[in-house]
C-alpha cells in the first residue's frame, strides 16, 4: 500500500514535552481507547501507552495560557498562526503537545474525558 490508511480516533500534533525520546516539535498522533492514551511518534516508529488511570487531567490552552502557567513566561514561539496546546497531567509528570485550530475542538474532547469512563471519538 503507498499510503496508510487514516484512523479517524487519532489526533495529528506535534510533541512539545514530557517524552525525553521524542524530540521537541516532532510529529505524532494521539489516541484514546477506553483503557489508555496511546501517543505514536512518526519515524522512527514508536508507540507510548499510558493508562487513562494514571491521567489525572487534559487541559486544552492557547499558547500564551500555556507558556505563562507551564514555563513562566508569554512570549510566543509561533511566528505565524496560532498554536493550542493539550497538557496530560499524570501521576509521574505533564506531557504536552501543541496543534491549530482544527485540532483545538479535539483537545477540548479529550479535556471532559473522565480516567477510564467512556471512549472518546477523537
Amino acid at each position: 500500500m503507498l499510503f496508510g490508511k487514516k484512523n479517524k480516533n487519532e489526533i495529528r500534533v506535534m510533541h512539545y514535552e514530557g517524552i525525553p525520546e521524542f524530540a521537541t516539535d516532532y510529529p505524532c498522533t494521539l489516541e484514546a481507547t477506553d483503557t489508555d492514551l496511546i501517543i505514536h511518534r512518526l519515524k522512527p516508529d514508536t508507540t507510548v501507552r499510558l493508562p487513562l488511570s494514571r491521567i489525572q487531567s487534559f487541559s486544552a490552552m492557547d499558547e500564551k495560557s500555556f507558556l505563562k502557567k507551564y514555563h513562566g513566561t508569554s512570549e510566543t514561539t509561533s511566528k505565524s498562526g496560532i498554536k493550542y496546546y493539550l497538557v496530560a497531567l499524570y501521576d509521574k509528570g505533564m506531557l504536552a503537545f501543541w496543534g491549530t485550530a482544527a485540532e483545538y475542538k479535539r483537545f477540548l474532547d479529550l479535556q471532559h474525558l473522565q480516567s477510564g469512563s467512556q471512549t472518546i471519538k477523537l
